[in-house]
């Protein structure tokens, strides 16, 4: 019986040989794109099932490996469907692909928590509630509308409201920058003694021209 098997286990090695021996190794590259504009997929998994062949693509969907004809490749890669691919015997010493993967969308059905069974012990229970008084209380003296006024009063202010001060006053100096500065000395004590002394020395003149002429 013994020898039996091992007359089977010999014919079957010897079978699988031939098999791979009949089979020629090509050159197997491509990339792994994904999307309408065909963005590589990168750190992909491409392996031929129960064998040690495979790679994974690199950081723009690039890949190269050799493989044998016929083989049935499969592509991997997380959030994508599985992809298969059978290496055709059409003669060719290399073989370049471009493998397209398809998004694995996935909707989940819609979850509503509530804390009470039904929407309606939730109207009741919250119709019921009853604030503290020390809570109540709280809250009118935190919106009492002296005690909001005086608060806004002291408000800084803030970056937005400094960013604007600034804009406001260079739109002010870039509308005025052809403008005279206001020169007027209505309010300046020696300017007033000055222009009476002006008026007075005048009138002096003035005087001592008509008795000239007399």
């Amino acid at each position: 019986m013994k020898l039996k098997q091992l007359i089977f286990l010999l014919a079957c090695l010897v079978a699988t040989s031939e098999l791979f021996a009949q089979r020629k190794v090509i050159q197997f590259s491509g990339i792994v794109v994904s999307g309408e504009q065909s963005f590589g997929v990168p750190y992909a998994s491409i392996y031929v099932p129960r064998t040690t062949r495979g790679t994974i693509t690199n950081d723009v969907g690039f890949f190269s490996f050799p493989l044998l004809i016929g083989d049935t490749c499969i592509v991997r890669s997380q959030g994508f469907r599985p992809q298969k691919y059978v290496v055709p015997d059409d003669g060719r010493e290399s073989i370049s692909v471009v493998l397209q993967m398809l998004a694995d969308t996935t909707l989940l059905p819609e979850v509503e928590i509530l804390p009470f069974p039904t929407e309606a012990d939730f109207k009741k229970a919250f119709l019921a509630l009853k604030l503290p008084e020390t809570d109540m209380n709280r809250m009118r003296r935190n919106l009492d509308y002296n005690t909001l006024l005086r608060m806004q009063n002291n408000l800084g202010m803030d970056a937005g409201l400094n960013h604007m001060y600034f804009i406001n006053q260079q739109t002010f100096s870039t509308v005025n920058q052809n403008f005279i500065p206001n020169t007027s000395q209505i309010l300046n004590p020696f300017a007033w003694g000055t222009f009476l002394k002006d008026v007075k020395r005048g009138r002096e003149i003035r005087k001592q021209q008509r008795e000239d002429e007399d």
